[in-house]
């Protein structure tokens, strides 16, 4: 028969047989990791972890290939309080002349881009003057040309002191990480030449979605060594201070730094780059094997404390605590392995490289603790009798306490809790928001909400409209349809935020200037005429501006009622698509996806507890106490708005599995004690006064380590941390006092439900 961890706590006791060999094996694996972390690449793509084969992703792509691909734009915004004097605009137009000259640059546009138009000859005539005589004058031009054409809100707000230069990067060859890096350096570049040239008291801020990846990659490179480096301080701190001991507490963070290493090799040997999505995987592994290490050492230090020789103890220890560990590991890595029920290959590749820093964090506390430990035995680091008792001795005495008198009611209370917060699973929306994935204090999110707020948005949808007489732009059919399309887009939507032909097509007056504007601009650059027309010369395109820092619900339901007013008049053939419609329709279905792999993943740790206790019973007791943290941080985020993102059912799911590890430590010693022949309630009250300490101090371990995240520049990490350690606290406490109610009341309920003693019981 196997045991509780399947047996992997034998490689441990390998390990202990021959140090020799394994050390040298540890040694070579992680020397060959060292060498191997320079390569490791980081990718901003914040749509990296859509589904690729869905309506709404051919559709974005469809309508990219069609026009022109925006996603490679860049918005450099300017703020100055002298802008709207004349020398301002006056340098605002030198500095976009001076930028449309920049290496990498294909056009760069403004306001002064902005042509007025002979309403007879079609002629384009500059709407403002080759010099800016006055403050006067530029001010009242200014004020013209945004009553003229509304869409120039987009581009200056008087009130906010703030323009922007629209930037067209040349498009890059190639397509993926590829292309992305050659854009990145390229706005780099810009970046760089717009600070050099800008007067000194113009603010220079820059968005879009390369700046945007560029952020984020920039941000993801500093946060690996923080949290790494300060995730391991921490840890080493906390050992130090449940040890007494220097020497124990750098025994312990042996195997944290040990899953760091490997797991950053894990990323490189399989050329993954990391992302917004798996950036916490290296630090959360990193804790993983600090919780899984402390409980084995405190295993090791108690029986120190006892006597007897220090190697015995230790593979006592293995002995005892491995099977545990191992099973822990397990739930954690099915926690992850749920991600892959997901239809995007990202959050598959997120599942599928979560399992394995699961499986480098347990083999690190496997191997690399027994091996750290016989070493410093040689080395004479570690004595008997020279050990401090740890802390949290009396912590599972002291919940046992408060157990024994009342398991029924407790047990009937949590089943109660259970059944009530089960609502709050399915009230709760998705939510999504692109400026929650940038740099707290990044420039690039300044940049994102100015625009937002005094700007009319970053972020634009697309309508795609078949030409009624294709080939032929300026016929009447045309614009006439552009007009009717526009007409009801109105009707939701503000003039300034339309964008369309059907502006210019308004302007004039005269057959002649519409047929030369069509015809100009059927000849002009792509990078004007793909705004436009499609570039088979078949479509129109209408550009609405919203608000990049909404909610996907609002979007959803613009997009939602957009679609129903067109098809109410007759157009329910027209492609709308955009980065906001794909990030509405497709974040929503994502996050439905996570919440089912949480439920997913609740089923298979309770199922494999079951199945590595060869007990439905005791399966069916960790149920209520693995259910009540999930479900209690959920109803605090049903109060708080009624919604979850992705990170939050990310962490969620995630510290489930982690949480999930104290009811496996409890079983452990229970099954143990049963074993050794004791009755129910004594097995009860030995696994609690054996485990509550080591489970104390691991928890305490956790979150003090997952405290790290909150120094993460990047908004997702320190959410993570904050829900793991809420649900780990909230866990420790209900599996040590939940699970033994109900095996308690169980027993009472079903006599006989866990088995028959193996030696003479010390009591029934």
């Amino acid at each position: 028969m196997w045991s509780l961890g399947f047996g992997l706590e034998k490689i441990g006791l390998a390990a202990l047989r021959f140090p020799i060999l394994f050390t040298l094996l540890v040694v070579a694996v992680s020397a060959a990791a060292a060498w191997s972390i320079p390569s490791v690449r980081f990718d901003g793509n914040v749509t990296a972890v859509l589904a690729e084969d869905t309506k709404a992703f051919r559709e974005f792509f469809s309508r990219r290939d069609q026009y022109r691909d925006s996603g490679r734009d860049v918005a450099l915004i300017i703020r100055s309080d002298r802008l709207m004097s004349a020398e301002g605009l006056e340098d605002l137009r030198t500095l976009q002349l001076d930028l449309s000259v920049t290496e990498g640059v294909a056009s760069a546009t403004s306001l002064f881009s902005l042509p007025r138009l002979d309403p007879q000859t079609g002629d384009l005539q500059t709407f403002f003057p080759e010099f800016l005589d006055d403050d006067k004058t530029a001010s009242e031009l200014v004020a013209d040309l945004l009553v003229e054409r509304p869409q120039a809100n987009a581009l200056i707000s008087p009130e906010h002191n703030a323009a922007v230069i629209q930037i067209t990067l040349e498009q890059p060859e190639g397509t993926g990480r590829t292309a992305d890096s050659v854009s990145y350096a390229r706005y780099a570049n810009v970046r760089a030449e717009a600070r050099a040239l800008a007067p000194a008291d113009f603010e220079i801020l820059f968005t879009g979605m390369t700046p945007l990846g560029l952020t984020i990659v920039e941000a993801l490179v500093s946060d690996q060594l923080k949290l790494t480096v300060i995730g391991l301080l921490l840890g080493t701190g906390i050992g130090l201070y449940v040890f007494g001991s220097l020497w124990s507490a750098l025994i312990c963070a042996i195997p944290p730094a040990l899953t760091a290493l490997w797991v950053l090799a894990l990323f490189s040997a399989t050329d993954t780059p990391l992302n917004y999505l798996t950036t916490v995987l290296p630090t959360l592994a990193l804790i993983l094997a600090f919780a899984d290490g402390i409980v084995l050492y405190f295993r090791w230090q108690k029986s120190n404390v006892e006597g007897g020789r220090l190697e015995d103890n230790l593979r006592q220890a293995i002995v005892r605590v491995g099977p545990a560990s191992s099973l822990t590991s397990i739930t954690t890595a099915l926690a992850f392995y749920s991600f892959s029920f997901a239809s995007s290959s990202a959050l598959k590749t997120f599942a599928y490289l979560g399992a394995g820093a699961v499986a480098g964090a347990f083999l690190a506390v496997i191997i690399g603790m027994p091996l750290a430990a016989y070493w410093a035995i040689r080395a004479g680091l570690i004595r008997p009798g020279k050990v401090r008792t740890p802390a949290f001795t009396r912590l599972g005495e002291r919940f046992h306490n408060f157990v024994a008198p009342r398991p029924v009611v407790l047990c009937l209370g949590a089943i109660a809790a259970v059944v009530a917060l089960g609502f709050v699973h399915n009230a709760i929306r998705a939510e999504y928001r692109i400026t929650d994935y940038l740099p707290f204090k990044s420039d690039t999110r300044t940049a994102e909400r100015l625009y937002n707020d005094a700007l009319g948005g970053a972020s634009l949808v697309y309508i795609s409209v078949p030409m009624a007489q294709p080939d032929d732009l300026g016929a009447r059919e045309n614009r006439e349809l552009l007009s009717e399309v526009e007409a009801v887009l109105g009707r939701q939507f503000a003039p300034s935020q339309i964008a369309s032909l059907n502006a210019v097509w308004q302007s004039l007056d005269s057959e002649a200037a519409i047929e030369r504007i069509a015809r100009d601009l059927q000849d002009a650059a792509p990078a004007v005429r793909s705004n436009y027309i499609s570039n088979d010369s078949r479509s129109m395109q209408i550009s609405v501006r919203i608000s990049s820092g909404q909610s996907i619900n609002t979007t959803g339901d613009q997009v939602a009622r957009m679609r129903a007013n067109l098809a109410e008049a007759g157009f329910d053939n027209l492609l709308i698509s955009g980065l906001p419609v794909l990030m509405a329709e497709e974040f929503t279905r994502l996050i439905n996806q996570l919440r089912t792999s949480l439920l997913i993943a609740i089923f298979l740790g309770i199922t494999i507890i079951g199945v590595a206790t060869r007990s439905p019973i005791m399966a069916l007791a960790a149920a209520t106490p693995n259910l009540l943290p999930i479900l209690t941080i959920e109803l605090f985020l049903y109060m708080r708005g009624g919604s979850v993102n992705m990170s939050e059912v990310i962490s969620l799911t995630v510290a489930f599995g982690i949480a999930v590890d104290n009811a496996v430590h409890v079983i452990n010693m229970f099954e143990q004690a049963r074993r050794a022949g004791m009755g129910v309630r004594d097995g009860v009250r030995e696994a609690m006064r054996e485990v509550g300490p080591a489970l104390g101090a691991s928890t305490m371990i956790l979150c003090v380590a997952t405290l790290v995240t909150q120094i993460s520049s990047l908004p997702m990490v320190p959410i993570l941390g904050r829900l793991m350690i809420a649900t780990l606290v909230i866990a420790l406490i209900s599996n040590l006092a939940i699970l033994p109610s109900n095996v308690l009341a169980l027993r009472e309920w079903i006599p006989g439900s866990f088995g028959r003693k193996t030696q003479k019981a010390t009591s029934a």
